[in-house]
């Protein structure tokens, strides 16, 4: 019998593959071979299907190939077993390798949401900033709004004191700001950019690094400034007014930083609580472990 193809590709290739146990208490709707095909089975490659497949399984032909496809996969899997693929070495590893990785996908995906769910819960409890707070946090900052300033900055991340202090005779002997970041930045997100960070306005990043910046004249060179990020060296490329920001305008904005600031201390007051220590010698052995896979 002529059959139509109905992609028929896609479902060969990512149909559920259904056991071939027997239910003999569900209706068959097709035998191949050793295996057998029941309603269940078909309702559950029609459901797994996109919206617009389930659509067309809705007529008696769309129903039917599906069920073709079922088959066709069927009469595959017998030939796989003819022909003893489950039993050759690639086959046997790449299932164990599909197993690893769905096992760190399941535990990637349980600390994911364990994590959010905590978080949704803390900005319903602790992180929560009502809009007093946040009316308070505005007329407390009325020079950030009412006479914003915006700057633009470049900077070089290093991972320690000594590194920030041959980046910066680098930069005495007068090697380019944008090449010595390109070429020793720790920061992968401005190096390729020459260490050029987006504009940012007071409030917007980690104080030690704000500071610093705003006190520059535009166009000089900071000294190391460290931060819990590390240790940065930073130019001064721009600087603007922008005009007056009603607290409308910045609700949300400041309602973020609020968040963040309370998150900031509920997870220091946290860590305290639990002992964290870190291994500074661990974390630049390995600092430099990774430097010279990379430089091979």
């Amino acid at each position: 019998m002529k059959q139509t193809v109905f992609r028929g590709l896609f479902f060969i290739l990512a149909g559920v593959f259904l056991g071939a146990c027997q239910r003999s208490q569900e209706p068959t709707v097709a035998v191949v071979g050793s295996f057998k095909i029941t309603e269940s089975d078909l309702k559950t490659q029609i459901n797994d299907a996109p919206t617009e497949y389930r659509q067309y399984a809705a007529t008696a032909e769309g129903r039917r190939q599906f069920l073709n496809f079922i088959i066709r996969e069927k009469v595959l899997l017998t030939e796989s077993k003819r022909l003893g693929i489950p039993k050759e070495t690639a086959y046997k590893e790449a299932i164990a390798k599909n197993k690893e990785d769905a096992k760190k996908r399941l535990k990637d995906y349980q600390t994911t949401l364990q994590v959010e769910s905590v978080l949704r819960r803390l900005r319903s409890t602790d992180l929560a900033a009502s809009d007093s707070e946040v009316e308070k946090y505005y007329n407390d900052h009325t020079d950030e709004y009412q006479k914003p300033v915006e700057l633009i900055a470049s900077h070089i991340l290093l991972s320690t004191e000594a590194e920030g202090q041959k980046a910066l005779a680098k930069l005495k002997a007068k090697q380019p700001f944008e090449k010595v970041a390109k070429e020793m930045s720790k920061d992968p997100g401005t190096a390729m950019r020459g260490g050029k960070m987006k504009p940012f306005r007071r409030g917007d990043i980690v104080p030690e690094f704000e500071n610093a910046a705003f006190a520059l004249k535009v166009g000089s060179i900071s000294g190391i400034v460290k931060s819990q990020f590390g240790f940065h060296i930073i130019k001064k490329v721009s600087e603007k007014a922008l005009p007056s920001l009603p607290l409308a305008q910045v609700k949300d904005e400041i309602r973020s930083k609020i968040e963040r600031d309370k998150f900031d201390a509920w997870v220091e007051k946290q860590q305290a609580l639990l002992g964290v220590h870190v291994d500074e010698q661990a974390v630049l052995r390995l600092s430099l472990e990774g430097t010279k896979r990379d430089e091979k």
